[in-house]
């Protein structure tokens, strides 16, 4: 399929998941030789200083799992009144007349909420936020995460997004979104939005089926899609889970991604990180972002590993873990890990695609990530 198939096949819905085409003038102003960037915010876990705005009647069945999450309310309220504006401002001077849109990684909000019309207030002041203070007259266009999704009764807050997000984001592309795995494009490119805790190998197929013929495939996912260096989250990744039990779906929906030399882009694990993996007959380039600035030293960029034989060596692992590791090790070709956090500025071109880190509120470019 050429790409003008390409653009004509995935103008319209079909095949039960929202496929979006160039039918939104936001969407298809393309610049000269169809460069154009994209300003990125990773988590972001927007929260009021007082808990009380946004969690009042907020419980937890699990007494331990609660006293942590209202650790987190504190941390939130605490950089979102000393750090984060500051990283915001700095991400709205990134935009300029190349930038088509703003994209935000997941975990929009801290979640745990007690009502679906809590969380919906959540949700719309943290959209109506960022639109404002980055770029009022961009789309602003967000994955699921999953705090997200996440409060007193999760099928409760879950439906609320439902019922929140999709009509919101149809108002920011211009196109109709029902539901939270989608495709739109950018000028030639395809960006395949998935909901990593709500969706299913049939939907993944189906989004990669209607985006054949994209010159640059990029994955849009909160989590994930390697292994993460994480003593206790090692398996935060789409179709992870401790026992590996989906390891099926994972390898080929690799196997996708892989055959389309897609770019991931991805947040979760609150770190910056570059990792380029060839196997599978292709190449996947993932790019984590985390705009969490929970720690002052979270603004400067440090790099804790790289290089091929840096992943995965911050711990050891045993058992199922090790044997992840293991099966993802052979084919890293690039990697670096940094504990930093900040605002992140998209280029793309025909033969380039490129990201600029500025940690914190750093007025200087921190690291400049060459992803292909």
């Amino acid at each position: 399929m050429d790409r003008r198939e390409f653009f004509k096949y995935s103008a319209g819905a079909a095949l039960g998941v929202s496929l979006l085409g160039r039918t939104a003038e936001a969407l298809a102003k393309s610049a000269e030789g169809d460069k154009y960037s994209v300003v990125i915010l990773g988590d972001t876990h927007y929260d009021a200083a007082d808990p009380e705005l946004y969690h009042a009647g907020y419980t937890d069945p699990n007494p331990v799992r609660e006293a942590n999450h209202r650790k987190e309310f504190v941390r939130n309220g605490k950089m979102w009144a000393e750090r984060c504006p500051s990283l915001v401002r700095r991400a709205a001077c990134l935009v300029d007349d190349s930038t088509r849109f703003v994209l935000q990684m997941g975990d929009l909000v801290q979640g745990d909420t007690a009502t679906a019309e809590i969380h919906t207030r959540f949700l719309d002041d943290a959209m109506n936020l960022f639109k404002a203070d980055l770029a009022p007259d961009l789309p602003f266009v967000t994955v699921a995460g999953n705090h997200d999704l996440r409060g007193n009764d999760d099928a409760v807050i879950t439906q609320a997004y439902n019922d929140y997000m999709p009509a919101r984001l149809s108002k920011e592309l211009g196109i109709p979104v029902t539901d939270s795995n989608f495709l739109f494009t950018m000028g030639p490119d395809a960006y395949l939005v998935i909901n990593f805790g709500k969706t299913s190998l049939e939907q993944i197929e189906q989004l990669f089926e209607a985006s054949e013929g994209a010159r640059h495939t990029f994955v849009v996912v909160h989590s994930p899609v390697f292994p993460y260096d994480s003593a206790s989250y090692w398996w935060w990744i789409l179709f992870g889970n401790r026992q590996d039990s989906r390891a099926e779906e994972r390898r080929r929906v690799r196997a996708l991604m892989a055959r389309r030399n897609a770019v991931v882009l991805c947040g979760h694990t609150h770190k910056t990180e570059l990792l380029d993996w060839e196997g599978d007959g292709g190449r996947i380039t993932q790019m984590t972002m985390s705009s969490v600035w929970a720690k002052a030293s979270q603004g400067r960029y440090e790099v804790l590993a790289s290089g091929a034989d840096g992943y995965g060596s911050l711990h050891t692992y045993e058992g199922v873990a090790k044997e992840l590791f293991e099966e993802y090790r052979p084919g890293i070709k690039r990697y670096s890990y940094a504990n930093s956090a900040g605002s992140y500025k998209l280029f793309v071109g025909d033969e380039d695609i490129r990201v600029d880190f500025y940690a914190g509120s750093s007025p200087r470019l921190s690291q400049r990530f060459i992803l292909r």
